[in-house]
């Protein structure tokens, strides 16, 4: 009787370590599933906070290129400031100085636009007016005295 009682002990340990090998098993490969979703989900945050805002700057720039005419104010990626004063294919004249410095650059180096109807006669950029301050959940603000 001791015997069958050892010998079922044995076919027990024996099967049951054959399912802690696949309980291992299968717990190296949730683990690899897990690190596979992890890098998906931080592609997907870097798209979101990273790629996405770049070429919607980028799609606007290009929008305000097709868009520049003579007098709009630019700033190139060097930092020089002036108005446009000619326009040709890919190049753009710019007038830099009250001496009238023409300096020519390509579409590319341009940094930013600003349109000639949001200048003021002196060249500076108009100030548009705040907006409305909005409390928490929509109404006015009051002013605090």
């Amino acid at each position: 009787m001791l015997e069958l009682v050892l010998k079922a002990g044995e076919t027990a340990g024996a099967t049951g370590a054959g399912t802690g090998a696949q309980d291992e098993m299968m717990g190296s490969m949730l683990g690899s599933y897990a690190s596979i979703a992890l890098l998906i989900i931080m592609f997907i945050v870097f798209y979101f906070i990273l790629i996405r805002p770049q070429r919607k700057r980028d799609k606007e720039l290009k929008e305000q290129m097709n868009k520049l005419c003579v007098g709009d104010r630019v700033v190139t990626i060097g930092g020089l400031v002036g108005f446009v004063a000619n326009i040709k294919d890919n190049e753009i004249t710019i007038s830099t100085s009250p001496a009238n410095t023409l300096v020519t650059y390509t579409k590319s180096a341009i940094q930013s636009v600003v349109k000639r109807d949001k200048l003021n006669p002196d060249g500076s950029i108009k100030k548009e007016p705040a907006p409305e301050k909005k409390g928490l959940f929509g109404g006015k603000k009051k002013e605090e005295e």
